[in-house]
């Protein structure tokens, strides 16, 4: 039974099936069981009597015998139950075998199902993937008459981009060409003229490119053909409106704005297209805005001159004798002048305001039959330049120099030589306004102002940007400041006059009108100097200061008394400071800070003589008892009558020294310096006197000197005394 079961076992093939229910394996690898098995049929082969034979065991390997043979167990028996145990597995794997034979054999027709199943996927993905490989060809085929497409498409995308814009540069419409031709000149014309250009530009940048298209060589004659049509009609309209500009009643600006700048770029097309058409137009404009312009400058001169107002002849200066100022039968003549103004700036600074840039309008000036002085005028003469210039200048930028040479230097040249053919006989009548005016001018003051009025112009240029009238500033400059010299110059020499021609005469204690006029003329120009510190200014009235100077301390000298002296040079300097003090002007001044020093020191001087004639007795002593050497030397007499005196009448004295700088100065604040002064003399000198009598009568008792019979008065009462007087001014 056991060898059929192992017959069937072999029927079934080698291979190692495993089925559900079945374990055919064994912990034991194959080939050892093999050689297991192969050692127990030895074994089974020999008779327990006979000698075990030789089994090759891997002695290495198979540990099981290696620990049978050291235990010496008899492999036969151990053989024997071994074979035995393996019928029993035998005989168990064959029944479950025949106990599943049944699904086996299911097993086996599913597998062959499967088998058949299998063949038909097989010919169906055979066939799969035939027709894969016919739909790749195809699809590589039609990739590669996609990409043949795709730059066939690409070049003809950009051959239409290239010719599109070819065509675009060069075509223009029907209409737009008969506008040029037969149309009207206005907006409609400009737009296509402006069109033409742009047709024309675009051959001049591409004609090398694109010389050899045959669109190219018909189009160009006939472009150019018609810029000639436009040219033409351009120029004849340009030269109507600029005729237009003739008549004096024309306002130039308001036509400048509203047609030719609205029309600039015919201009620039001429310019472009036809430069001799474009100068023609040039010239005609430069002949006829340059009459315009004069004309109506020389007329706005006239008007001006008309409401000047003289302020200043010959006569008018700092040195000024009044007794000249008379006429033959001994009056007064009459005042034709503003003689308010010569000296003293007043309201005339307000010319140079900034904020009220209105010029003098002739109508208006006619009607209310206003006056003015000449840098009046002049500043609305400079208003009106400067405004005209600033327009015409822009509108020349704007109109005859082209876009592209705008940026560049030659542009600016070009706008400057226009504006210079223009405005060269306007800019004259200026040069000859101011001209007129300087060679009869003794007015320092209003040629100050002027200079003033002239930089503030400059300025004003500058920051509008219109560099045309650098010539007439520099030509106003030249005339105006030797001008101002030689009036200066006029000045001084009169003060020189006037102190040669009363070196003799009796002075009175106030100043003269001298003094009066040199101050209000000296600060009248500080003012006009301020935020300018010129130089020259400076000069001159540090001049003018010296001379005044030498001819008040020559009116001083020309007296023998001491104290008038004093008197008049206090009086005149104070005015000169009260002036000054009056305008603002402080000790950072050099005209200030030198008659300041000037006072202090003619007021220090002053109280010495007033301390002279009132308590001369006093000073004396004090100055003799000062310089012994001994103080034993100094006789009780002599200080007894000292005491004596001044305990006698220095209350009186007192009041006398108020008395007489009350009378002798009008000005509170100097007067009360001056008593201060003086009285500060007195208490230094007593207060040294005291300080005498207590040194000589310091030791009575040791026999060193006689008494005296009345003991001086107080320091501190003579104190007391002269508080009283503080505030009398």
């Amino acid at each position: 039974m056991a060898q059929k079961r192992l017959s069937l076992a072999n029927e079934q093939g080698d291979t190692d099936l495993v089925f559900e229910g079945f374990d055919t394996t064994t912990d034991q690898p194959k080939e050892r069981q093999q050689q297991q098995q192969h050692a127990i049929q030895r074994l089974q082969e020999h008779s327990d009597d006979q000698p075990m034979p030789d089994i090759d065991i891997d002695n290495d390997n198979d540990e099981l015998v290696k620990r049978l043979l050291t235990k010496g167990v008899d492999l036969r028996l151990y053989a024997r139950d071994i074979e035995g145990e393996l019928h029993a597995l035998e005989d168990e794997q064959l029944a479950n075998y025949e106990e599943n034979e049944g699904a086996l054999l299911e097993l086996d027709a599913e597998i062959r199902g499967c088998d058949e199943v299998l063949e038909n996927m097989e010919r169906l993905l055979a066939n799969f993937k035939s027709s894969l490989g016919n739909i790749n060809d195809e699809i590589q085929t039609l990739q590669s008459d996609s990409v043949s497409m795709s730059v066939r498409l690409k070049n003809r995308i950009v051959a239409e981009k290239q010719l599109g814009r070819i065509i675009q540069g060069i075509a223009l419409s029907p209409a737009a060409i008969d506008t040029i031709c037969n149309g009207e000149v206005n907006e409609k014309y400009l737009d296509c003229l402006v069109e033409v250009n742009k047709k024309m530009a675009y051959l001049r940048v591409h004609e090398k490119q694109h010389r050899r298209l045959r669109a190219f060589q018909e189009t160009q004659p006939e472009l150019e053909r018609l810029c000639l049509k436009a040219s033409a009609k351009v120029r004849d309209f340009l030269l109507a409106k600029i005729n237009d500009l003739r008549a004096l009643s024309t306002n130039a600006h308001i036509l400048q704005s509203s047609v030719f700048l609205k029309y600039r770029f015919f201009n620039h097309f001429l310019i472009e297209r036809h430069p001799e058409a474009a100068v023609e137009v040039r010239d005609t404009y430069i002949h006829i805005m340059r009459q315009y312009y004069l004309d109506h400058f020389e007329a706005y001169q006239r008007g001006l001159l008309k409401f000047e107002r003289p302020v200043a002849d010959k006569a008018d200066v700092v040195g000024m004798e009044e007794s000249s100022k008379l006429s033959l039968f001994g009056s007064a003549k009459p005042p034709v002048r503003d003689k308010s103004n010569v000296f003293n700036l007043g309201a005339r600074a307000s010319v140079l305001d900034i904020a009220d840039l209105r010029a003098i309008v002739l109508s208006i000036a006619g009607d209310s039959n206003e006056r003015f002085p000449f840098e009046a005028l002049f500043r609305s003469y400079n208003l009106a330049l400067a405004d005209n210039a600033t327009a015409e200048y822009e509108f020349i930028m704007q109109f005859f120099v082209s876009p592209k040479a705008r940026q560049k230097i030659t542009g600016s040249d070009m706008a400057r030589m226009v504006f210079g053919h223009i405005f060269e006989p306007s800019i004259r009548v200026g040069e000859q306004f101011l001209k007129g005016y300087l060679e009869g001018s003794y007015d320092a003051l209003g040629v100050l102002l002027c200079i003033r009025l002239v930089s503030q112009m400059a300025s004003e240029l500058q920051r509008r940007r219109v560099p045309v009238l650098e010539a007439y500033v520099n030509s106003a400059n030249m005339q105006l400041w030797p001008r101002f010299q030689a009036i200066l110059d006029g000045h001084i020499e009169s003060i020189k006059r006037l102190a040669a021609y009363r070196a003799k005469s009796k002075i009175d204690t106030q100043p003269p009108a001298t003094v009066r006029r040199y101050v209000e003329f000296a600060a009248s120009m500080l003012r006009l100097n301020q935020g300018y510190n010129t130089h020259v200014v400076a000069l001159s009235l540090a001049r003018l200061r010296a001379e005044i100077q030498a001819y008040i301390s020559h009116m001083a000298g020309g007296n023998s008394d001491k104290h008038t002296s004093l008197v008049f040079l206090v009086n005149s300097y104070d005015l000169i400071l009260t002036v000054l003090h009056e305008n603002r002007f402080t000790e950072r001044e050099e005209e200030v800070s030198s008659w300041k020093q000037e006072l202090a020191a003619t007021v220090l001087e002053y109280a010495e003589v007033e301390l002279e004639n009132h308590f001369g007795y006093l000073k004396q002593f004090v100055i003799d008892a000062e310089q012994q050497s001994d103080i034993a030397q100094i006789t009780s007499e002599d200080l007894g009558r000292v005491v004596s005196v001044f305990n006698a009448e220095w209350r009186s004295k007192i009041a006398a020294i108020n008395s007489s700088i009350i009378q002798s100065f009008s000005n509170f604040r100097t007067g009360t310096e001056i008593l201060h002064a003086v009285l500060g003399q007195l208490i230094i000198y007593y207060t040294r006197f005291h300080s005498l009598y207590d040194k000589r009568f310091a030791r009575r008792s040791s026999g060193g000197g006689g008494t005296i019979s009345q003991q001086p008065v107080g320091v501190q009462n003579v104190m007391v005394e002269i508080k009283k007087y503080r505030n009398n001014f």
